[in-house]
């Protein structure tokens, strides 16, 4: 299991509040998403003289559709904290930007330094911050920490810092407003 698949799967699941996250995004419970759809985006204008391109596959991490509606409305993408790289995401949620009217980046606590950046180009942005839950490789015991790097294990006689991401709790994805 990997940080970004807790992720997708906290924003789809009630949390300890009873609240579903993806419904606060999208402002209503009548919808239904698809996890990883690849869709196709349509070729921009071209010149005469070439052959069309094949239409090029984006795969949002979730595509989110109104019941009342046959287009899908809405893309998220999930960055986490492990390998973030903003310009890299920013080029990503642009491609999606073309084909879907509302597209949504949820990025980490600790690069909110960003979201200025993303809501100049007319992206919404959520910041999520969890605890992580970690098994240690050798002994099984169970440690929480808040950080992408695995701790220490509590053991005493133990102290391995081979550990496995288990699960995350607390998760919260809160809306970045820009003053």
């Amino acid at each position: 299991m990997t940080i970004h698949d807790e992720l997708v799967l906290a924003l789809t699941q009630r949390n300890e509040k009873g609240d579903v996250p993806i419904i606060g995004m999208v402002g209503t419970s009548a919808i239904r998403y698809r996890i990883e759809e690849s869709t196709y985006l349509t070729p921009g204008d071209q010149p005469d003289f070439t052959a069309p391109l094949p239409p090029q596959p984006i795969v949002p991490d979730i595509t989110v559709w109104r019941k009342d509606e046959r287009k899908p409305g809405y893309a998220i993408e999930v960055e986490t904290d492990i390998d973030f790289d903003f310009g890299a995401s920013l080029r990503q949620v642009k491609r999606y930007h073309k084909d879907f009217p509302t597209t949504v980046v949820v990025i980490a606590k600790e690069y909110e330094r960003f979201v200025p950046l993303y809501k100049n180009e007319g992206f919404r942005v959520y910041v999520w911050r969890a605890t992580r839950v970690w098994e240690c490789m050798r002994c099984g015991n169970w440690t929480t920490g808040g950080g992408p790097v695995p701790p220490k294990c509590t053991v005493k006689d133990c102290g391995s810092r081979e550990q496995r991401l288990k699960e995350i709790r607390n998760a919260e994805f809160v809306e970045a407003l820009v003053p």
